[in-house]
């Protein structure tokens, strides 16, 4: 028998069926898709839960660019001020001039001796130095009396009794609208006690406040400036003793009353300051007690003024609605579209899918 040899990639015989042909390749996109639309969690459908995670992002992001924004304090740097007449001790002092060197004058003729060289030094007093630390005390009060011109007198009396006086007084109003304001200037050992004399006059106290404010600083800054201003004030009165001319008695004369002009300012406002610690500031305002009139519901009750209550409230309401309305149309609207857009999406993604699905199976 004679073998009859095939050549290779032929079939074995002429009926041999020839093979499939290898399957399309599955979208992967309609693939995903297939699967998100099949999975579940739980009960409910896969899809459902990424479309509702979808609407939760949108409405964060649309609160979160939308919200008004709550807005930042711009900047206040806090700006110490300078207190009236502070000067630097730089040009306090007679300028050097070329011919006669430092803190000298020109002069003209022989007199060269008559100005020299001055030196300043910087006196900053210590805070020990102070015998109490200065604290500046204001208080006010509010008070119901039954007879104001009585109480006024024995408060007057009380704070006159404790070493103090009566700064300001005024007085308003008649019968039961009667009102008195007084400001009473007390030793500030005594402040305590005054305070606690106006309440034992008082009905009752109606408001009552104190505030306490430390400036021994503030006062040991004045001290140092002023000594700073009396050395200046000392070597510029010793160039006028030795000044010979005209024009270097002028000069120095001119700074010399600049100087001395500041350290009064200075001291005023010292002096100010510690007269502020030791006689503390008490105002008190008296009025007569409330007097409650009792009327009838139909008296207090009228028709205008609840015709304008109900119209305000129906003008409230009518703004709440526009502006829901508002929110809804600005808000909500880019909301919906773009959930129907990704909607749209997925639906268009499972339609191709099944084709895909269904060309495959049919093939």
């Amino acid at each position: 028998m004679t073998t009859q040899a095939h050549e290779p990639g032929q079939a074995n015989h002429p009926d041999a069926t020839p093979p499939a042909p290898p399957a399309a390749p599955t979208n992967v996109v309609g693939s995903v898709a297939r699967q998100i639309a099949k999975a579940h969690v739980g009960r409910m459908p896969l899809s459902r839960l990424i479309a509702a995670l979808a609407v939760v992002a949108l409405l964060g992001a649309a609160y979160v660019v939308g919200s008004p924004n709550s807005g930042t304090p711009g900047p206040s740097p806090a700006r110490a001020a300078l207190a009236p007449g502070d000067a630097s001790l730089k040009g306090a002092l007679p300028a050097a001039s070329p011919a006669t060197g430092a803190g000298g004058f020109e002069s003209s003729g022989t007199s060269s001796d008559t100005v020299g060289t001055n030196q300043t030094s910087t006196v900053v007093p210590n805070t020990a130095t102070l015998e109490t630390t200065q604290i500046v005390k204001t208080g006010s009060m509010s008070l119901e009396v039954s007879d104001i011109d009585k109480a006024v007198a024995q408060a007057k009396s009380a704070i006159v009794g404790m070493g103090g006086d009566v700064s300001q007084s005024s007085q308003s109003g008649d019968k039961e609208s009667a009102t008195a304001s007084v400001t009473y200037r007390v030793p500030a050992a005594k402040f305590d006690a005054a305070i606690a004399a106006m309440r034992g006059l008082a009905g009752r106290v109606v408001s009552e406040q104190t505030n306490s404010t430390d400036v021994t600083s503030q006062v040991v800054d004045y001290d140092a400036r002023l000594a700073n201003l009396q050395v200046t004030e000392a070597a510029l009165q010793s160039i006028m003793a030795r000044a010979t001319t005209t024009a270097d008695v002028l000069a120095v004369e001119q700074q010399l009353s600049t100087t001395q002009g500041q350290i009064e300012e200075l001291t005023a406002q010292r002096d100010e300051l510690k007269n502020q610690a030791a006689m503390s500031t008490l105002n008190v305002t008296f009025s007569l007690p409330t007097v409650t009139v009792t009327t009838q519901a139909t008296q207090d009750w009228d028709l205008g003024a609840q015709v304008d209550q109900a119209a305000a409230a129906l003008i409230r309401v009518g703004q709440g609605l526009v502006t829901i309305g508002v929110w809804a149309v600005i808000v909500g609207l880019p909301i919906v579209l773009g959930l129907a857009l990704l909607l749209g999406i997925l639906w268009v993604l499972r339609r191709v899918a099944r084709r895909r699905h269904s060309a495959v199976a049919g093939a």
